[in-house]
């Protein structure tokens, strides 16, 4: 606890954290129990589906201020994810939003199956009142031609609506466009400002590496971005930090490639965020784009420049 920052971040993540309530509020106990002691301010989150939310866990959520990250994957719900979960989720949703304490962003995935539903669901979320919203194209399986004009579509259909949403309301809430990150070459920030203790006590620099490595204990790969165990880690974290944290440092967009060229190459590198972990999902090694990820960059990029036009367009008016 002495070596955190004034004000750090904890996320409670899963799987389902909600399945470990009684964890997580024996974790915020002690907390802030020694944030008093330490002069700390903790800021804290969970990345859930919602299916396990009850009046007691919305308060408890409200009373210390969490950040919720809630998956809903909007129209496309009851097909990739448990069917019934959709009016279960959208109730939640409403709930939520009559928290004051409660900062609730809604996250959506959209699968080279499910992409034709993205404009609509984005704008159902919207309408719901929701003052956050994400949404990400999943890439750990290969998007054809198709799939990919098809995302050219719904994006621009999605552009016009975010349009008359901000004509009418004054504000943009799709944080895929909007999150300011600044302007340079994007690298993976696992292990440099955070950390994840996943299930078994390890520790990864983000828990997407807890997850690629799950059975491949034996790679070379693994022994190079694994912190060791926790207990461990803490007794003699500066030589293990030291000796691990090298390898995640590479991880930036300027060392990557895609099958054609080097990404350092590319005029669009200052605006291209590729995870390293989630392009690897789909079978190659760290610093591997596949050309359908590239492809999906460049679209995700030029909508985006086409909304911020629009958008100084519209404001000058």
């Amino acid at each position: 606890m002495p070596n955190l920052t004034k004000d750090y971040y904890i996320n409670f993540y899963g799987g389902e954290p909600l399945l470990c309530f009684s964890f997580i509020k024996k974790t915020i106990s002690l907390l802030n129990n020694k944030n008093k002691e330490f002069k700390k301010r903790g800021h804290y989150s969970i990345t859930t589906n919602g299916s396990l939310f009850t009046g007691e866990i919305f308060q408890f959520l409200n009373e210390h201020k969490f950040s919720v990250e809630l998956s809903f994957d909007g129209l496309a719900q009851d097909v990739q994810r448990k069917q019934g979960s959709f009016k279960k989720t959208v109730s939640s949703i409403n709930e939520l939003l009559n928290y004051p304490g409660i900062d609730l962003e809604v996250n959506s995935v959209f699968t080279h199956e499910s992409v034709g539903c993205l404009s609509e669901s984005i704008k159902f979320i919207m309408d719901l009142g929701v003052p956050n919203i994400n949404f990400s194209i999943s890439i750990i399986q290969s998007w054809n031609k198709n799939a990919l004009l098809k995302l050219e579509e719904e994006l621009a259909k999605l552009r016009k609506m975010i349009l008359t949403h901000y004509k009418k309301n004054g504000n943009v809430p799709i944080k895929t466009y909007t999150r300011d990150l600044g302007k340079g070459i994007y690298y993976c920030a696992a292990g440099k400002d955070r950390f994840t203790v996943s299930s078994d006590g390890g520790i990864w620099g983000c828990d997407l590496f807890a997850d690629y490595f799950k059975g491949k204990e034996k790679s070379p790969e693994y022994k190079k971005y694994y912190f060791g165990d926790l207990d461990i880690f803490i007794k003699n974290h500066e030589k293990i930090y030291h000796r691990i944290f090298p390898n995640y440092a590479r991880l930036s967009m300027d060392n990557f490639s895609t099958p054609s060229m080097k990404c350092f190459l590319c005029s669009e590198i200052e605006d291209c965020i590729v995870c390293p972990v989630n392009a690897a999902f789909s079978g190659g090694p760290f610093g591997w784009v596949p050309s359908y990820v590239c492809k999906i960059q460049k679209i995700k990029i030029r909508e985006k420049k086409a909304l911020e036009k629009e958008l100084q367009k519209t404001s000058s008016k």
